[in-house]
């Protein structure tokens, strides 16, 4: 599950409607939230479907949570919202960019750099609680460990004091920390400046035919590594969200306004996830997946079905594009490109992938 975040006034609920209107179904949460699930758009499954003649296709499902603001300039999230943030694979951080004067900003003022900051800023007090919290507690704790136990708590106290300096520089973890037994140490403790982050400028109707280039200027700031970067007018594609798709297009042509941007968000989505996509026919199913880059494929296909993983022999693997090019798997076959890797093969980006195994 992905949370969407961000100062109050920002447009995170419009953002919601926008993502998921049309698209999945949504329902009010226990505290006034909303939860939405959304199918990422793929050309390249429709394609990968109508190919091999299947009957059902399966989109990879994206589920996002539209939290509670935060309530004014300073205040820490709600316990709730907290709570929910920490469990998230990722955050959707909405940014003002657009003017209202019947909606006015929090802070007194439309300025995107500033609460970029601002709210990093809360993410930052809250990860120095959960870490001082808890090097307290591992303190108690090795007053009377064994020797035994000392070694791996001494190993957590260096991590976390390093990641608390980090944090006090008001430097994200998300950008630092990337060595896989540190992040595993750390996935417990729900650190919010830890998750990936999808940056998306909430930015006015006038300027969605400049688009692309106003999300160019503010990826050239914002994006690194675990931090994606989109645009979006979240009020106008939440309402066009609610049009047939022919009234949308329409609406779309007169203001000059492209394409959706929900497809692109939702991948840039996954961007920050660091996942990739592979694909798989089985029966007369045809469906997506997602796993972390560099996932083994023996791994992969326990994501599949268990018995595959136990009983993994090989996989046969062929690019989907290429596939698509040459027309069949008998022709990808014939031309010697149906590759056959073993159990720690790197799962890649567009992957059409065939498991043999026996149990």
């Amino acid at each position: 599950m992905d949370a969407i975040v961000g100062l109050a006034a920002a447009g995170k609920t419009a953002v919601f409607r926008a993502l998921t209107s049309g698209h999945g179904s949504s329902a009010s949460g226990s505290r006034g939230e909303h939860v939405g699930v959304v199918k990422l758009p793929d050309e390249r499954l429709t394609k990968l479907a109508s190919l091999a003649g299947a009957r059902k296709v399966t989109q990879h499902e994206v589920t996002l949570h539209d939290l509670l603001a935060i309530v004014g300039p300073g205040a820490a999230p709600s316990p709730d919202a907290r709570e929910a943030a920490a469990q998230s694979d990722a955050l959707v951080q909405v940014v003002r960019a657009f003017q209202r004067e019947d909606v006015p900003h929090p802070l007194g003022s439309v300025d995107p750099d500033r609460d970029v900051k601002a709210f990093e800023s809360e993410l930052a007090l809250n990860d120095l609680s959960v870490i001082e919290r808890r090097l307290e507690r591992i303190d108690i704790v090795l007053r009377s460990a064994r020797p035994a136990e000392r070694d791996s708590h001494e190993r957590e106290v260096e991590l976390l004091t390093r990641c608390r300096s980090y944090v006090e520089e008001g430097t994200p973890l998300r950008s630092l920390l990337t060595d896989p037994g540190e992040l595993k140490a750390l996935s417990g403790f729900g650190l919010l400046s830890l998750k990936p982050v999808l940056l998306l400028f909430n930015i006015d109707e006038n300027e969605v035919a400049r688009a692309a280039a106003v999300e160019a200027e503010y990826r050239s700031r914002y994006q690194s590594p675990s931090t994606e970067v989109a645009v979006m007018s979240a009020k106008l594609e939440a309402e066009l969200a609610e049009l047939s798709p022919e009234e949308a297009a329409e609406f779309r042509s007169e203001l000059v306004a492209g394409e959706s941007p929900v497809g692109h968000i939702l991948h840039l989505l996954q961007d920050a996830l660091g996942l990739v996509t592979f694909y798989t026919t089985v029966g007369d199913e045809c469906r997506a997946w997602t796993v972390p880059a560099g996932t083994p494929v023996v791994q992969a296909a326990g994501r599949i079905h268990t018995d595959m993983e136990r009983g993994f022999i090989r996989a046969e693997v062929i690019n989907c594009n290429r596939l698509l090019d040459l027309g069949s798997v008998a022709e990808a076959k014939r031309h010697g490109e149906l590759r056959t890797e073993g159990k720690q093969y790197p799962v890649q980006e567009g992957d059409v992938i065939h498991v043999l195994f026996h149990v």
